[in-house]
């Protein structure tokens, strides 16, 4: 019996211990909204870009309904990953339509080919779009 409340509070002991940890994933288990995400986006695609608050409300609003968009797709349908390319083009094009000089459109195609494909960890080349 005795064994069995040792296990028990090892068990718990080193429960708490993971919950603690934070379950992985970004910012150790803490969760960004989609604003949150689509201002990390915006920082990366706009870098160096001057943009107005009109223009990044309108691109909140792009990439926030592409995540929508994308996370409505079943993964386990065997176009998943194709339509997933489909939406991340409709959004790199919309964002892309946003800003009016040619130095700054040149400027987000660098910024695009800069990031990480897919916005995954570990990087790689970025999806040809």
């Amino acid at each position: 019996m005795k064994k069995f409340f040792a296990m028990a509070a090892m068990l718990m002991v080193m429960a708490g211990s993971a919950a603690a940890q934070g379950g992985g994933g970004m910012g150790g288990g803490q969760q960004m909204d989609p604003a949150q995400m689509a201002e990390r986006t915006i920082g990366g695609l706009f870098k160096d870009i001057t943009v107005t608050d009109a223009q990044k409300k309108s691109a909140t609003d792009i990439i926030v309904k592409a995540m929508t968009d994308s996370r409505a797709i079943d993964r386990a349908a065997p176009d998943a990953q194709e339509k997933r390319a489909a939406v991340t083009k409709k959004r790199n094009d919309d964002l892309k339509a946003l800003l009016t000089s040619d130095a700054d459109k040149k400027k987000f195609d660098d910024n695009l080919a800069a990031m990480p494909a897919g916005g995954r960890r570990g990087g790689g080349p970025p999806p040809t779009l």
